[in-house]
This record gives structure tokens, C-alpha cells and sequence, in this order.
């Protein structure tokens, strides 16, 4: 008797400890950022540039990202997403095709990590339909700051420069 109360405490003991594993393991996950994309490094060091200006004057119509580059230029529509937004339906919206990985990373980004979006608070995203309607997405680990969470802007060719301020109609 005192056996099996002792194997059905080891065996509730043991569960309980794989469940606070499990949980620390979910909780410490972060999405695979694309430090490898060639033009992560460009815009990542533009959104740091940035970010010392935001944090202490907020966001004005002379603050821009310039996405001429972006792809080459190889680009017809072009998003940045900050804090707490989802690209991915927003891509979806604009009929780009997107790939199954793009999907999954994204989707899992969403959800992942006890995460409140895609694009978590302090990241960012550049997000981009290519020639071949395709959309390209770009994750960064930082981006411009408070001023980017619940950012959203899209361009289209021939626009170039996005603009971080409210631009008036």
C-alpha cells in the first residue's frame, strides 16, 4: 500500500515537473530572427539611428525609412510592422503568395512564447511583395521603439521613403 501511494506521488511529482519544464521551455522561446537576409543589417542599423531620435521627440513627417534598397529594389508593396501586429494576414489581404515556411515561422510567432503578435513589443518587420507576388519577410530583434508598437505602413513603387510620422490625408 505504501508503495503505490509513494509511485502516485513520484508519478505526480514527475508530472508536475515536466509541466514547469515545458513551461520555462515555452517561455524562453523567441523567434529565429533573419540576421541572414542581406538587407537585415541595413535597416536594423536605420531603425537604431532612428530610435534615439523617436525615444526622445516621437515620430514627425521628416522621420522615414528609405526601402529603395530593399530587395534590390525589387519590390511593388512594401510594409513595416511593429509591436504586437501580424503580417501575415496583411500580406494575405494584398494576395501575395506565401510561402509554407514563411507561414509556419510566422503563425508559431503568434503564438509561440505566450507572444501578443507576430511582431512582438521592442521588434519589427519589414514586410514585401516581390515582382513575382511573392511576399518576403524580414524579422527583426529590435526595431524603432515605443513608437513602433502598433505600427503599421505600406507603400507602394514609386514610393520609396516610408514615413514614420501621421502624414495628413
Amino acid at each position: 500500500m505504501i508503495f503505490r501511494s509513494l509511485r502516485f506521488v513520484g508519478s505526480w511529482v514527475a508530472g508536475i515537473a515536466l509541466g514547469i519544464a515545458l513551461l520555462l521551455v515555452e517561455l524562453s522561446w523567441t523567434p529565429a530572427y533573419d540576421h541572414s537576409d542581406p538587407n537585415y543589417h541595413r535597416y536594423a542599423e536605420a531603425f537604431d539611428r532612428l530610435r534615439v531620435q523617436l525615444d526622445r521627440r516621437g515620430a514627425t513627417n521628416e522621420d522615414f525609412i528609405d526601402l529603395s534598397q530593399l530587395n534590390n529594389g525589387d519590390w511593388k508593396t512594401a510594409c513595416l510592422f511593429g509591436g504586437y501586429m501580424y503580417p501575415l494576414g496583411d500580406m494575405q489581404a494584398l494576395g501575395a503568395k506565401i510561402s509554407a515556411k514563411d507561414r509556419w515561422r510566422l503563425s508559431q510567432a503568434g503564438w509561440r512564447g505566450f507572444r501578443a503578435g507576430q511582431v512582438e513589443e521592442e521588434e519589427m518587420a519589414i514586410a514585401y511583395v516581390d515582382l513575382n507576388n511573392s511576399a518576403q519577410f524580414i524579422h527583426f530583434a529590435s526595431g524603432i521603439g515605443p513608437e513602433g508598437q502598433h505600427f503599421k505602413k505600406c507603400i507602394s513603387k514609386p514610393q520609396t521613403r516610408l514615413v514614420l510620422g501621421q502624414v495628413p490625408p
